[in-house]
C-alpha cells in the first residue's frame, strides 16, 4: 500500500425551466372496534326454596364454602367468572345471570395520492466530491473505480441539490400540492378504513355467535355446580334452623344425595 491520491470531482448546472412534475403523499388511520354479545337468563330459586336460596346463593358464590371456589366481584357487587373466551356474571340486585363474550381487533389503513404542480426555476448548483485511491489498488480502491463512484456521487448530490433549488423557489406551488395530495390521501384512507370496520365488526359478530354457543355449556355447569350447591346449604339451613337432623349428605361428582329428618 502506498500514499493515497486524490480524485476531485466538480459539477455545476445551470437552471433555467419550466416544468411539471407530481408529489405524492401517503395517510394511514387506525382504529381499535370492540364488539360484545350476551346470553341473559334470570335465577329463580326464590320461587322455589323462597328468599333465603338468593341469600345463599350469594353466600356460595363469595366463597363461604368448600365446595365452591369464591368468584370474583366487579365493582358494581356482581359475581363474575371467566371462562376461558367468555364471562359468566350475575348480578345479585337483579338475580339475573348473563354469559358475555368480547372480542377486540385492531384496524388499520393506508392510501396515497399524487398531485401535480408546475413551476419555473432559474439558478444555478454546484457540488464537488472527494474520494481516496491507490496506485498500487490496495483494497480495489483503484483510480478508476473511485472516478466512477465520485462521478456517480456528484450526478446524485447534483441532481438532490437541483431539488432544493425548485422546492426553495417553488415554496407555495409545492405546498398547495402537498397539502392537496395529503387531503385526497386522508380521504381514500378514510373510506378505506370504514369499509374494513364495517367488514370486520360483520365477522366478529358471526365468531361471537359461535364463542356465546361454545361457552353455553361450560357456563351450564358452572352454574349447575353452584345452584347445586346452593340447594344442598339451603337444605341444611334449614334443617338446622327447624332443630331437625342431617342423616346423610353424600355428594359424587355432580349428585347430591341427602337424607335429612326434620
Amino acid at each position: 500500500m502506498c500514499n493515497p491520491r486524490k480524485v476531485m470531482i466538480h459539477l455545476t448546472r445551470s437552471i433555467e425551466e419550466a416544468w411539471r412534475r407530481s408529489v405524492e403523499e401517503t395517510a394511514q388511520f387506525e382504529e381499535n372496534i370492540c364488539e360484545t354479545g350476551r346470553l341473559s337468563a334470570d335465577i329463580f330459586l326464590d320461587k322455589e326454596m323462597g328468599q333465603q336460596s338468593l341469600v345463599m346463593l350469594e353466600r356460595v358464590l363469595s366463597g363461604e364454602f368448600d365446595a365452591i371456589p369464591a368468584w370474583d366481584r366487579d365493582n358494581s357487587g356482581n359475581f363474575i367468572q371467566n371462562l376461558d373466551d367468555a364471562v359468566i356474571r350475575y348480578s345479585p340486585q337483579s338475580h339475573v345471570l348473563q354469559i358475555e363474550a368480547r372480542l377486540l381487533e385492531n384496524i388499520s389503513a393506508k392510501a396515497s395520492a399524487t398531485q401535480e404542480l408546475c413551476g419555473f426555476t432559474v439558478g444555478e448548483v454546484a457540488t464537488e466530491v472527494v474520494k481516496k485511491y491507490y496506485d498500487d489498488g490496495w483494497g480495489g480502491r483503484t483510480k478508476e473505480k473511485v472516478e466512477q463512484e465520485a462521478r456517480q456521487e456528484a450526478d446524485r448530490r447534483l441532481d438532490a441539490a437541483m431539488e432544493d433549488l425548485h422546492r426553495e423557489q417553488n415554496k407555495d406551488a409545492f405546498a398547495d400540492a402537498e397539502k392537496k395530495a395529503q387531503k385526497t390521501a386522508e380521504k381514500k384512507a378514510g373510506e378505506k378504513l370504514a369499509k374494513r370496520i364495517t367488514e370486520a365488526r360483520a365477522a366478529m359478530r358471526e365468531q361471537l355467535q359461535l364463542v356465546l354457543h361454545s361457552a353455553v355449556s361450560t357456563a351450564r355447569y358452572e352454574m349447575n355446580t353452584v345452584i347445586g350447591e346452593t340447594y344442598r346449604q339451603t337444605f341444611l339451613a334449614l334443617v338446622e334452623n327447624n332443630h331437625g337432623k342431617v342423616i346423610s349428605d353424600v355428594k359424587t361428582g355432580r349428585v347430591i344425595e341427602m337424607e335429612l329428618e326434620l
